[in-house]
């Protein structure tokens, strides 16, 4: 999927990204928690899967209360038609979620990764496991 500079500017422009609570297919690790755009379903960023819902909720909560503080590293990637993607590091350097998109040039990353930075503390968290009845936090 190609992500224009056009479509990062529009999300920059919303603050109401959400946080989702997902169960993955690794029975050994069955939850991850994604960072959704403005439109509702463009997945900005993922994270690697977590052993229990209580420690991917935490993780999720974390970058929400955190996020102006956190590092957020734009850099190249391997992918040649579009060398661009971020994360976000803990202070002990481990990757706490990575984008889930790469784009064509610098300034659409550091777009992405900044609508994260500056929006995250108003996003809602949704549960969308399974076992959730539509749990907010």
């Amino acid at each position: 999927m190609c992500v224009t500079n056009a479509d990062v500017r529009k999300d920059i422009m919303s603050t109401n990204l959400k946080f989702e609570i997902h169960d993955s297919n690794n029975p050994a690790q069955p939850y991850y928690w994604k960072i959704i755009g403005r439109n509702g379903y463009d997945t900005l960023a993922k994270s690697e899967t977590l052993t229990s819902k209580d420690h991917t909720l935490r993780m999720a909560q974390f970058v929400k209360s955190s996020a102006t503080s956190l590092l957020f590293q734009v850099f190249r990637s391997n992918n040649g038609s579009q060398p661009w993607t971020w994360r976000v590091l803990a202070a002990n350097n481990h990757v706490v979620v990575s984008a889930s998109e790469t784009y064509v040039n610098q300034a659409g990353a550091q777009a992405a990764a900044d609508s994260v930075k500056y929006h995250a503390s108003s996003a809602e968290i949704v549960d969308k496991t399974r076992s959730a009845v539509s749990s907010r936090w």
